[in-house]
């Protein structure tokens, strides 16, 4: 399996003395902790292992605002996002001028949400050694998020070519995939894959459903109910063979329910996420097959395995990378290859449950909180220290 290689090999263990130096880094993020997916589980996720076992502290200073944040999941309003993107545009500063006190600063997608990357170029002037955080394929304008396209204008000033720029100016880039890295190393000779990770405390395993009926779980935001839809065609035609239940969970719910199926709506809250992913029978993780999903990080997937759910999914970037052994999940292409793979599991529980032991062990073993951190402290050691 690619990524399997990619994790051991990619990260040379660095060369240490008896006592490693303890390592301060700013954390250049766009928002504030607890918000974001991308950074809750990455880099807040590792902070705490970090300082308790490798030695290096994470100090957290997010671009938005509060109010900015708010906002710019609104439509219109556009003079009060204005004032508000060049108030924390200017706030940006003060951080940035502060790096210069720490060892190193990480830079997470971008370290200011709009405009060139001129807050990069002047932590190279000012010689502060600068990682590369990146978990998408943020360089494609055609995929904007839900924020963005809720503010029309202000969308077109966001500078995604400055993702290139980006990876050129750092000491290292920490890339979520190999897709991703493979795009990074084409400006970088200094490219880690530090996969997302799931942290196995707060993500137990999980009794499968007692529902008597099969039940296929979903779980994403607004701006990836799209990808639901590609499953849309093999439910339906599962439902039309057997009692299901599809439950989605989301900030809102898909415009249509599953035809012939029982349609459970679950609205997002980071508490009691873990129990909500892990209550059912099987998670789904369908994509479609171009440039921006391949370098989705597999989050939804690593949360259905963290707790023994098997995964059926879409042959796409990190998935393949994930399932790609066949023995915790099923990868499938078409519809009559996704309705193959659900009604084999929803007709052998003892399927289920091989499938979701090795599922719940691919995590402990290569994409946990505690293995993953190890990784990223090796990539900022090494390149240190270098």
């Amino acid at each position: 399996m690619v990524q399997a290689s990619l994790l051991s090999k990619d990260i040379p263990a660095p060369a240490r003395s008896a006592e490693p130096r303890r390592l301060r880094l700013l954390v250049l993020a766009s928002k504030a902790r607890g918000i974001a997916p991308n950074q809750r589980f990455r880099l807040e996720q590792w902070a705490p292992r970090l300082a308790h076992h490798e030695g290096i502290d994470l100090d957290f200073a997010p671009f938005e605002s509060p109010r900015l944040t708010e906002l710019l999941y609104q439509n219109g309003r556009r003079a009060e996002k204005a004032a508000w993107v060049v108030y924390d545009f200017v706030r940006r500063l003060a951080p940035v001028v502060r790096a210069r006190s720490y060892d190193a600063a990480v830079v997470v997608r971008e370290a200011a949400l709009l405009g060139p990357a001129v807050y990069e170029r002047l932590l190279g002037l000012e010689g502060v050694p600068m990682f590369y955080d990146i978990d998408d394929a943020i360089w494609l304008s055609a995929h904007q998020s839900a924020a963005s396209k809720a503010n029309g204008v202000f969308s077109r000033l966001h500078f995604y070519g400055k993702t290139a720029t980006i990876c050129r100016l750092a000491s290292g880039v920490l890339a979520g995939n190999e897709y991703l890295a493979a795009y990074a190393r084409r400006r970088n000779g200094n490219v880690f894959v530090v996969p997302t990770s799931i942290e196995l405390e707060r993500y137990p395993i999980i009794p499968e459903s007692s529902d008597p009926r099969f039940v296929v779980v979903w779980s994403g935001s607004l701006h990836t109910l799209a990808h639901f839809e590609h499953a849309r065609e093999a439910l339906e035609r599962l439902a039309a063979r057997r009692p299901i239940v599809v439950k989605v969970i989301c900030n809102r719910p898909p415009d249509r329910p599953i035809a012939g199926a029982e349609n459970v709506f679950v609205p997002w809250s980071e508490h009691g996420e873990a129990e909500a992913v892990g209550d059912g029978h099987v998670g789904i993780m369908p994509l479609p097959d171009d440039e921006f999903a391949r370098g989705k990080c597999g989050l939804k997937a690593l949360q259905f395995m963290a707790t023994g759910r098997p995964v059926v999914a879409s042959p796409v970037g990190m998935n393949s990378d994930l399932l790609g052994a066949g023995d915790n999940g099923i990868l499938a292409s078409t519809p009559d290859e996704w309705v193959a793979a659900l009604e084999r599991l929803a007709t052998s529980p003892e399927l289920r449950r091989a499938m979701g032991a090795a599922a719940r062990r691919t995590i402990e073993e290569r994409y946990s909180a505690e293995v993953v951190s190890k990784l990223f402290a090796r990539a900022v050691r090494t390149t240190l220290e270098a």
